[in-house]
């Protein structure tokens, strides 16, 4: 699937009202709390906050949130939000450096959803912070904010999500980010709280880590986190603490249909990286023994050999580079790093990251000697089957999965906030 890349994000007003009321016209009846999406990338969070969505065989029911204007400034991202009708055919996505967007002509909204930019706090990343360029996006989300407290009808809430290095990124004066969005938001008149969350205890087949920070106006008081613990238990949902088994690798990957769509759509490894995954070699299992988890076999019953995961340290010394050697020499010097992990087909798979490298992240299938397909990764970070992922390159298709929030994670968060506004209109 190709599209065509627009590189001229800076649209006159005018063009961003018509896309503005072409939306408004199509949420008019809709009783919901409104949001807008910024740093929307594919839609997962967009996704998660309205449900109506199934994954596996488990439904996730509609939430009482419409999204009636979405923004990135991605091509790749905008391009697969639009091209997932079916769940976002009744409002439009804006292709846009969200500060060249004229604030005037957003529209009032209930909640605030944003994913600003993770690169400026990610682990993996440079960690200039909030002196990047793109970490003080989060500050236009606070202008935002800030205008729209002018207008007759305010926001009620906002829900930011980011990576968990953003817990460490500094302010000047030495206060986290988090912490800086806690205190600024409060000068707004919201109750702000924040907290590390792991994707796999909230119904994702992903050792995900996750900052999700969500304000609330101070008349609704301070958002209970709990809540999270209680939606899982009330919709039985599959975690790391019940039910783990629906979660494993195994597991997700056992009941693919060949006509799913992009189930067959891989991105091929480089010579070098083809090597190494190669010389690692698989991890325990077949086809046959996918089909146990196919038919629910107890984890008791499975082989002993099924457990084991894969990474470099089981190749041959002599089949490694002089890099990996001197790392396989020296473990304590080099904190003995688990490159080109492979898990197994009863853990739950970590983070996928956009770059989907596999000296990086779990990207290599555990039977077959390379990455897994579009749909199974799609799969990992919770999106339906029906959700496709257009792309001009297939390294595009990788990027907007590894960047977005988990639909699940979405749709446990949305599903708690209304239980929490319920509780306390």
């Amino acid at each position: 699937m190709n599209y065509t890349e627009n590189t001229d994000t800076i649209l006159p007003a005018e063009d961003y009202q018509s896309k503005i009321n072409y939306s408004l016209k199509k949420n008019i009846c809709s009783d919901n709390f409104k949001v807008l999406s910024l740093f929307s990338g594919c839609g997962g969070m967009d996704l998660g906050l309205r449900g109506d969505f199934t994954f596996r065989d488990k439904y996730y029911p509609k939430n009482p949130f419409s999204t009636i204007l979405a923004n990135d400034i991605d091509p790749a991202a905008t391009f697969t939000y639009e091209s997932n009708e079916k769940y976002f055919g009744d409002h439009q996505i804006i292709q846009a450096d969200i500060r060249e967007v004229p604030h005037k002509t957003i529209p009032d909204f209930d909640f605030m959803i944003a994913g600003f930019p993770c690169q400026p706090f990610s682990n993996a990343g440079l960690r200039k912070g909030i002196n990047d360029e793109r970490g003080n996006l989060f500050e236009e989300c606070e202008k935002i904010l800030k205008e729209k407290e002018q207008s007759e009808k305010k926001p009620i809430g906002f829900i930011f999500e980011n990576v968990r290095g953003i817990m460490s990124s500094k302010m000047p004066d030495g206060t986290s980010i988090p912490e800086e969005i806690v205190k600024r938001t409060k000068k707004l008149g919201y109750n702000t709280v924040f907290k590390l969350v792991k994707a796999s205890n909230y119904g994702v087949p992903s050792a995900r880590y996750r900052v999700i920070i969500i304000g609330l106006k101070k008349e609704y008081k301070k958002f209970d986190f709990d809540l999270l613990d209680k939606v899982v238990e009330e919709f039985d949902i599959p975690n790391e603490n019940n039910n783990k088994y629906d979660l494993m690798l195994g597991s997700i990957l056992s009941d693919i249909k060949k006509d799913t769509p992009q189930s067959k759509d891989f991105w091929k490894y480089s010579p070098s990286g083809q090597y190494m995954v190669d010389k690692i070699g698989p991890c325990y299992g077949n086809k046959k023994t996918l089909n146990l988890f196919k038919s629910k076999t107890p984890i008791e019953e499975l082989p002993e050999k099924i457990h084991k995961g894969r990474s470099w340290k089981n190749m041959d010394r002599e089949d490694m580079s002089e890099r990996f050697r001197k790392i396989h020499d020296n473990p304590k010097k080099y904190r003995s790093p688990n490159f080109y992990r492979r898990f197994s087909l009863t853990e739950i798979n970590g983070t996928i990251t956009a770059s989907a490298q596999p000296e990086a992240c779990g990207i290599t299938h555990p039977l077959e000697n390379r990455r897994y397909t579009i749909r199974e990764i799609a799969r990992i970070q919770s999106f339906p089957d029906d959700f496709i992922f257009p792309y001009k390159t297939i390294a595009n298709a990788y990027k907007v999965i590894g960047n977005a929030v988990p639909p699940i994670l979405g749709w446990v968060i949305s599903r708690a906030i209304s239980k929490h506004l319920k509780e306390n209109e």
